[in-house]
């Protein structure tokens, strides 16, 4: 199983990292999920065996890398951040 890195951005400025194994073997079922998790009041991990919820209006965005290799369908593909 290949290891995640999934980065939260706070609205404050903050920065949370995580990393985990690959939770779903269809990577679009896992971003299905993600989006689930999007549209209820609070995201939840499981970290070191502890469960942490996250506000889900205190998360500016979520970046998840290596990018799954089944993205929807409407998902700009190509880009680069600029600074």
């Amino acid at each position: 199983m290949s290891v995640k890195h999934l980065y939260i951005f706070f609205n404050d400025g903050q920065r949370m990292s995580l990393a985990f194994p690959t939770q779903k073997e269809d990577p679009l079922q896992a971003i299905r999920g993600l989006r689930e998790q999007m549209n209820t009041p609070f995201i939840s991990f499981e970290v070191d065996g502890d469960l942490l919820m996250i506000p889900r209006e205190s998360i500016k965005y979520i970046q998840v890398c290596p990018a799954p290799s089944g993205l929807p369908e409407l998902t700009i593909r190509g880009a680069s951040l600029l600074e």
